[in-house]
């Protein structure tokens, strides 16, 4: 006989979750009711709204939302770095004698 026992306080029973993000590899979860609750509710969330949640496979198609695409039109490109405008400055030469008198200046 298996039990399973959240991740997160020990409790059972629990339902193991497998959660996957674009580009990231896949975390299972095993999640009681109380912890469980967020994701229950996201997925009853996008049945009501009429979204299809697959099993596994290729994610359904989404169109993109008006004001997101916007948004990314809007970003600027990053701005130019500041050293490669800037003219470099020579390095100070100091000589043997002047470093002599700035050590019996100071000292």
């Amino acid at each position: 006989m298996k039990i399973t026992a959240c991740d997160l306080d020990e409790q059972t029973p629990a339902k193991t979750y497998t959660i996957a993000i674009e580009g990231d590899v896949p975390v299972d979860l095993d999640l009681c009711e109380t912890h469980a609750a967020p994701i229950e509710e996201l997925i009853r969330q996008v049945k009501v709204a009429g979204g299809v949640i697959q099993e596994k496979g290729e994610p359904r198609p989404v169109a993109p939302k008006r004001g997101a695409a916007r948004r990314v039109a809007a970003k600027k490109a990053a701005p130019a770095k500041r050293a490669a405008s800037r003219a470099r400055r020579a390095p100070k030469i100091t000589t043997l004698e002047e470093i002599e008198a700035q050590k019996r200046a100071r000292g």
